[in-house]
């Protein structure tokens, strides 16, 4: 009798045993499927951020190529005026954006760089992680040199050297006193200049230097929208990664 209680209690507590085992196991499983969602939701928001920054850069780029457009147009037209043997311009040619201003880009980078610095391996698709990382150290720094850092990619200085001895304002075409500037409701996407007389059109005909100025802004400025070209199918097909890693995310919560 006391051997046949014993084997029901070595029984009993082999099975306490086991019981205690796979509840130690399920409980492991559910933890480690809660970090699992919970780096998963994480991870979607990462994406969906950086989403978020690549689609408002967009938006400075395209102020950027719009205003690059404007200018190359207008040098252009200079250029080819004083290499013809024209006395007057036959085109109107808007001289303010032949002497453009200096543009410069502002990209948002916050949680790109947080994501490197706190947890970069959140991202789980590598190939996804290596094309948002050439995108932010590649093109995003090759921009940011380009129109905030490389002064060989601005001539818009050595420019106006000329066109102050060969251009005068004309003071007729805008009434800069008549805007409100202090006015909470006064916004204006187009730059503010007023329009400019070629009143010394021979001196500036004979002046070679004029001219390889505007023929090198000319060309930089052919680079830097190429580029932006370049830049911008990047981000589309960027941005169809991230949506398709997204939806992949998200089936899994």
């Amino acid at each position: 009798m006391e051997q046949n209680k014993t084997g029901k209690y070595l029984k009993y507590a082999i099975g306490e045993i086991i019981l205690v085992v796979i509840g130690i196991l399920i409980a492991l499983q559910i933890n480690n499927w809660n970090e699992s969602k919970k780096a998963t939701t994480q991870e979607i928001t990462i994406l969906k951020n950086i989403k978020e920054d690549i689609v408002r850069d967009t938006l400075d780029m395209v102020f950027n190529i719009d205003y690059n457009k404007r200018f190359l147009k207008a040098e252009t037209q200079l250029l080819r005026f004083l290499l013809s043997d024209l006395k007057e311009p036959i085109d109107t040619i808007n001289y303010a954006d032949a002497l453009s201003i200096p543009i410069f880009s502002v990209l948002h980078k916050a949680t790109f760089s947080n994501l490197q610095s706190s947890n970069p391996g959140l991202i789980t698709n590598n190939t996804l992680y290596k094309d948002i990382s050439r995108f932010y150290d590649f093109f995003s720094e090759a921009l940011d040199l380009m129109e905030n850092k490389a002064v060989v990619y601005e001539t818009y200085g050595e420019k106006k050297n000329y066109f102050k001895k060969y251009f005068q304002i004309e003071n007729k075409s805008l009434h800069l006193s008549n805007i409100d500037y202090s006015s909470d409701d006064y916004y204006n996407p187009d730059f503010i200049k007023l329009s400019m007389i070629f009143d010394h059109i021979e001196a500036a005909k004979n002046d070679e230097g004029l001219k390889l100025e505007l023929n090198e802004s000319i060309f930089f400025r052919q680079i830097i929208l190429g580029f932006y070209a370049d830049m911008m199918k990047r981000i589309n097909e960027l941005i169809v990664a991230i949506n398709k890693e997204l939806e992949f995310l998200e089936e899994k919560l």
